[in-house]
């Protein structure tokens, strides 16, 4: 494995756990009363990515603690979102990870993954709202569509991905097939675990839960990995 491809790999291991980094701790009495952006304004004294990286992440873990104590009294949906949101941030990590490689390094790849965090984690606060109400329980042939067009994107990712060779004048992408294709397998595992948790019921709360598993941090677009 090369150096490169490497550092690219601890990083987004370290952005996973970015709370954990000796930074400013979180806020979350003021994370629970505003919104993403002015939590950062709020909390960043002195602007930095790695202060960036880690605002989004302690935003979003006040926000999933917020939710898991609104949840109390319903164990299960607690239990199914705290997996989803586990599920979801690790495919953005893998992500950023198969981008970082394809495009031969970079630190825009693995800062995504934490600033993703405050997003997933107003969509998962939504899907709870929709899971505990009787709003998410319609069914339409919009949300059916929307579930079959996240399978599809899904599929297609996966299969983008597995097809992808550096090409001959991609000498900067340092690429072990086996490891490529392990990725990828596990990538394929999650998306299969989170679409088995959400069901094929097509009403609102499984419609979004699907529109959740397709917003890629990077897309397997080849045009978008230039160096």
């Amino acid at each position: 494995m090369s150096s490169k491809r490497s550092l690219i790999t601890l990083a987004l291991m370290l952005c996973v756990s970015l709370p954990a980094q000796a930074q400013t701790p979180a806020n979350c009495a003021l994370a629970n009363v505003v919104d993403s952006a002015s939590y950062d304004l709020l909390t960043i004294a002195v602007w930095s990515e790695a202060d960036q990286d880690n605002a989004s992440a302690n935003w979003a873990d006040c926000r999933a603690a917020k939710l898991n104590k609104d949840l109390a009294t319903q164990p299960q949906l607690r239990a199914r979102l705290q997996t989803l949101r586990k599920q979801y941030r690790e495919l953005r990590a893998i992500e950023g990870e198969l981008a970082g490689i394809r495009a031969g390094g970079g630190t825009m790849y693995f800062h995504a993954v934490p600033r993703m965090y405050p997003g997933l984690e107003e969509q998962l606060s939504s899907l709870g709202a929709l899971a505990r109400s009787a709003l998410g329980a319609p069914t339409s042939q919009q949300y059916a569509r929307t579930i079959a067009q996240a399978r599809a994107d899904h599929a297609n990712f996966l299969k983008l991905q597995r097809a992808y060779k550096p090409g001959p004048d991609e000498d900067y992408v340092q690429l072990d097939p086996k490891k490529w294709a392990a990725t990828l397998n596990r990538y394929e595992t999650l998306g299969k675990a989170i679409m088995l948790t959400l069901g094929g019921r097509n009403d609102a709360a499984t419609a979004l839960g699907y529109s959740i598993l397709t917003q890629f941090t990077f897309s397997a677009d080849s045009g978008e990995f230039t160096n």
